[in-house]
């Protein structure tokens, strides 16, 4: 009796352990020069989050249980990479903090999928390593190129030894790659040759026929989820073209219903939340129609969010305060330029976009140089690791105006207020404080010459932007 209740007893340690092991992920490893005591984990679409200590040493060790299998990020500081992760997996991984991708090495459960996307990453940067050179051609040039592409990449992919569905998943995100090349060839040619290439009318036909529904792609590729968007905004687009009237809520909310895939379907649906914003004078009314399609509660949150910025941010409303270190030494209140229009713009050292508008903002404050019924205001939104390289990039630029760093980036006070979640922003309001736009208004945009001059009373001198 007592050797069976031994041997039950043993089974039943044995079935908990096999159990705990494949509904779990463990991983380890080796950090060289870390700049923290940890490391953080996370899915691209921030549905998951975990953090990993790092020991002195630069050893690490955890476990943790996965939604779902997929493509995550691994990440310390500032210096991340793309790892596959399952529940199951025992993986081993060395890492040199210095050249993070690159240095990325695999052994154990679930290392031949992490080497196999780390050789294809590197295989992609061969292929398109001059992406001027890649995508000016002419589209039937174009065609050609990525269809070897593609099978060049399969033709690496079938040199692996992964385990069927570890190549059924590649052979599918390599799929999805392609379509994303063959449809940004158009954005890629008029930035490099400035000009528009010639396109057939059914070149976009694969991106206007994709599926919809594929769950596993949602969950394990950017390039899909990309896909999605401008899925829609080609049948939108198409719509258009049959009733120039047509109403944009009417139609994603029948385009969406046809979508059985919640999370997709969820996706499509949050494009109409741009409706919701105050610029646009009919926002609550948008909001009533908008709001029924919503099914995701996360969603449910960031619309009423909208809706309560939209309210607050709208013109003849007072702008929140804030009281930020000024580049120049100090701090600066908003309090401090009441009775002068303030003309604000919201940046960060990192944001491409926000750079290039440089040029036209320096021109802009020094155009309107010794005009006492205006100030100009550059906040940034620079994380504490970055703030000598903000406060470098300020004195090098030499853009001009109060050049100020928001205490916490985003989750400072002020930025809650106007709802920031993209940059570059610009805000003007009165010499009351009160709003008269809360975002547009961008500098190398001629509208923002035409309503500066309409408020502060200064001319459109000869350097207006193009």
């Amino acid at each position: 009796m007592k050797k069976l209740f031994l041997g039950l007893y043993l089974l039943v340690v044995v079935a908990a352990f096999g159990q705990n092991k494949e509904t779990s992920c463990k991983i380890q490893g080796h950090l060289e020069n870390s700049s923290g005591l940890e490391l953080i984990i996370y899915k691209f679409d921030n549905s998951f989050e975990t953090s990993i200590p790092v020991d002195e040493k630069g050893n690490f060790a955890g476990t943790f249980k996965l939604h779902e299998p997929g493509i995550y990020f691994i990440k310390q500081g500032k210096a991340y990479s793309n790892i596959f992760l399952k529940n199951g997996y025992d993986l081993t991984v060395s890492i040199d903090n210095k050249a993070f991708s690159k240095s990325m090495t695999f052994s154990g459960e679930g290392a031949d999928f992490n080497k196999y996307f780390k050789d294809k990453a590197e295989l992609k940067g061969t292929l398109v390593a001059d992406a001027g050179a890649f995508f000016v051609v002419p589209v039937d040039s174009f065609l050609i190129r990525i269809d070897n592409y593609a099978a060049k990449m399969r033709q690496q992919l079938d040199e692996t030894k992964l385990i069927k569905e570890d190549r059924d998943l590649a052979l599918k995100l390599i799929g999805y790659d392609y379509l994303l090349i063959r449809n940004n060839y158009q954005k890629f040619y008029v930035f490099h040759a400035k000009k528009e290439p010639f396109i057939p009318e059914n070149y976009l036909d694969p991106i206007r026929n994709l599926d919809m529904n594929d769950a596993l792609a949602y969950n394990n590729s950017m390039d899909y989820r990309y896909l999605i968007i401008d899925n829609w905004r080609i049948h939108e687009a198409d719509a258009k073209k049959k009733n120039p009237n047509h109403s944009i809520i009417e139609f994603t909310g029948a385009f969406a219903d046809k979508i059985q895939y919640e999370p997709v379907r969820d996706q499509v649906v949050r494009m109409l939340f741009n409706q919701v914003d105050a610029r646009n004078a009919n926002f609550e009314l948008n909001y009533q129609k908008i709001k029924p399609m919503v099914r995701v509660a996360k969603s449910k949150e960031e619309l009423e969010k909208r809706l309560s910025t939209a309210q607050t941010n709208r013109t003849g409303m007072s702008l929140a305060g804030f009281d930020y270190e000024n580049h120049k030494g100090g701090k600066t209140s908003l309090a401090s330029f009441k009775g002068k229009y303030v003309y604000i713009d919201i940046w960060a050292t990192w944001c491409g976009p926000c750079v290039r508008e440089f040029p036209e903002l320096t021109k802009l404050i020094a155009d309107y140089k010794g005009n006492q019924n205006i100030e100009f205001v550059c906040i940034s939104i620079d994380s504490k690791e970055d703030y000598t390289k903000w406060r470098n990039f300020v004195t090098e630029k030499k853009v001009g105006g109060q050049q100020l760093i928001a205490d916490k980036g985003l989750q400072s006070d002020f930025m809650k207020f106007l709802n920031v979640s993209l940059i570059p922003r610009n805000v003007l309001i009165d010499p009351q404080g009160n709003i008269i736009s809360s975002a547009g208004l961008r500098p190398s945009d001629k509208n923002t010459r035409e309503t500066l001059a309409k408020y502060v009373g200064a001319p459109i001198v000869k350097t207006v932007a193009k």
